[in-house]
């Protein structure tokens, strides 16, 4: 269950993304509190998470439902917090993850402290009151002696704590995940029951802004063509093996797309500074230790070393792994088995279902 107890005069602004769970998490939401309303942020021109069909969607639900729904444009603090971000790791030879991003500095704190202000503008919110916001995330929150940490989603296959480590530890106490209980088959089952628009709505995809090849988008954004610009491919002792289409089109780990022979070859590393992708055989892909910085740590006390297990992409399985603190914003992870470590990708440490926080992999 999550640690948040809502009542009949609990303020709740509910993210609707015009898909099935905002919609879902808020007619659940409609039997607990009698102040509830909708909210949508649009942060880019037809994105994939907030077109005008998906916004539409998302007021159609709100219609439903008999609540308020107010829409907050953010897109000149999602361009630079967001999509120069994404520019500028690519450009370094990283494989960002924006989704990540967004939620860390968009959508769990600016939109967030923006709804606050404004609802407070509007009387929705009375003085001294502050505003709870819920989201149709499969994940659950959990309180310890410790703190208050994310806790994975019951539907194993739809749990989106790796996404959403990155929220502010101070503000967490603010967020609702309805969904965290529930699988999706039950909550697709529930819009239909009772007939919520938004039953059978496309998910949103990663990098919502891009339409089309990363490198094109990156060349468009920042009128260059650095990055994109042809170059050697070599192998680990640097001798040439073909060329490179340019190298923010390459990721760790990748096998296709690499035009060469004698393979399989994998991307170990990029090197944006020489214009080259190095690639190797599958054993000189892995790697034990990697550093991680930009962390945010849900527990309260310093425990300078830990184990736990880690995810280093959204889709990998959990890997044991000994952390140690470098401070609060950086540490060092020793791996129990070599993995194939992106830089710019998330590590996310779990102990059992508990979130304990990430960082960025440098």
């Amino acid at each position: 269950m999550s640690a948040i107890n809502i009542n009949s005069n609990t303020p709740v602004a509910v993210g609707m993304s015009g898909g099935v769970d905002s919609s879902a998490a808020a007619f659940l939401l409609q039997k607990q509190s009698s102040r509830l309303m909708g909210v949508s942020h649009y942060i880019w021109p037809e994105g994939d998470c907030c077109s005008a069909e998906l916004l539409a969607r998302a007021r159609d639900a709100c219609t439903h439902l008999g609540i308020p729904y107010l829409v907050e444009d953010l897109q000149e603090e999602f361009t630079g917090a967001v999509v120069q971000d994404f520019v500028d790791a690519y450009l370094d030879g990283k494989t960002p993850n924006p989704c990540v991003r967004c939620n860390q500095r968009i959508r769990f704190s600016t939109f967030y402290r923006r709804l606050e202000t404004k609802l407070h503008e509007t009387g929705f919110l009375t003085e001294g009151e502050s505003l709870k916001m819920a989201t149709g995330h499969y994940v659950r929150l959990e309180e310890t002696d410790e703190g208050l940490f994310l806790r994975r989603g019951l539907d194993r296959r739809k749990d989106q704590s790796y996404m959403l480590y990155q929220i502010p530890r101070d503000l967490l106490p603010n967020f609702v995940f309805p969904l965290g209980n529930m699988k999706k088959t039950e909550v697709v089952a529930l819009a239909k029951e009772h007939g919520l628009p938004a039953a059978a709505a496309r998910e949103s995809q990663d990098a919502c802004f891009v339409h089309g090849r990363y490198g094109d988008f990156i060349a468009e954004f920042t009128g260059s063509m650095k990055g994109n610009e042809p170059g050697d491919i070599v192998d680990t002792a640097g001798t040439p093996l073909g060329t490179h289409r340019g190298y923010i089109n390459y990721t760790i780990g990748q096998r296709q797309g690499l035009g060469l022979g004698n393979g399989p070859w994998f991307v170990v590393r990029v090197d944006p500074r020489a214009n080259r992708v190095v690639v190797g055989r599958r054993e000189e892909l892995g790697i034990r230790e990697f550093s991680i910085s930009g962390c945010n740590w849900f527990f309260r006390r310093n425990p300078g070393s830990f184990e736990a297990r880690v995810k280093i992409r959204y889709n990998s399985s959990a890997v044991p792994c000994r952390v140690r603190l470098e401070d609060d914003s950086r540490a060092r992870v020793s791996l129990s088995r070599s993995e194939a470590v992106t830089p710019g990708q998330s590590a996310v440490f779990y102990l059992d279902e508990l979130v304990l926080g990430g960082g960025l992999i440098d």
